[in-house]
């Protein structure tokens, strides 16, 4: 879905040769939100259930219980570079007594509560404006944010930080 979604963002900026309309470039905005959240989603429920055709009813149903305030509040301290002392407590940490993030999760997480902040003002402020090359420059950090991310290895702590998204709530008042 996440790439159907991002190909909409791509046509909906670009769908106005001459001078883009705002309705389209704030449904790219939008789009390309939605885009980075189906596949976060996507990724944690097969981290969580598995990949099997067989166990894609499991995904859907896993999959409704994401929260994106849930998730921003995730995302922003990952791409952050820092987690709350109650997160990382017990984690494996470096010499400052931090938990080390890989940079490509860092920057998918930052990408992430980012963009859901630009959503909120395409969707709801009728003042903020758009440039289509603002939002082509979104699509591309999205795109390649999720190349990186999908290059990460099988590690834990890709597993964590996708565990965490769902969990982050939980997580950071204990």
């Amino acid at each position: 879905m996440h790439e159907d979604l991002l190909a909409q963002a791509i046509a909906l900026a670009k769908i106005d040769p001459k001078k883009p309309k705002q309705v389209n470039l704030r449904r790219a905005v939008s789009s390309v939100y939605y885009a980075l959240f189906h596949y976060l989603v996507h990724e944690g429920c097969c981290q969580q259930i598995g990949t099997q055709h067989v166990q894609s009813p499991f995904r859907h149903v896993i999959g409704r219980g994401y929260s994106h305030s849930v998730m921003k509040q995730a995302c922003a301290s990952f791409g952050g570079g820092t987690l709350k002392e109650a997160v990382k407590k017990g984690l494996p940490l470096d010499a400052n007594r931090n938990y080390p993030i890989p940079k490509p999760i860092r920057d998918l997480a930052a990408t992430f509560a980012e963009l859901q902040e630009k959503r909120q003002l395409a969707d709801y402020d009728l003042s903020e404006r758009f440039a289509r090359a603002e939002v082509l420059t979104l699509i591309e950090e999205v795109e390649d944010a999720i190349k990186k991310f999908g290059k990460l290895p099988a590690s834990n702590d890709k597993s964590f930080f996708l565990a965490c998204l769902w969990a982050w709530k939980e997580l950071s008042n204990r």
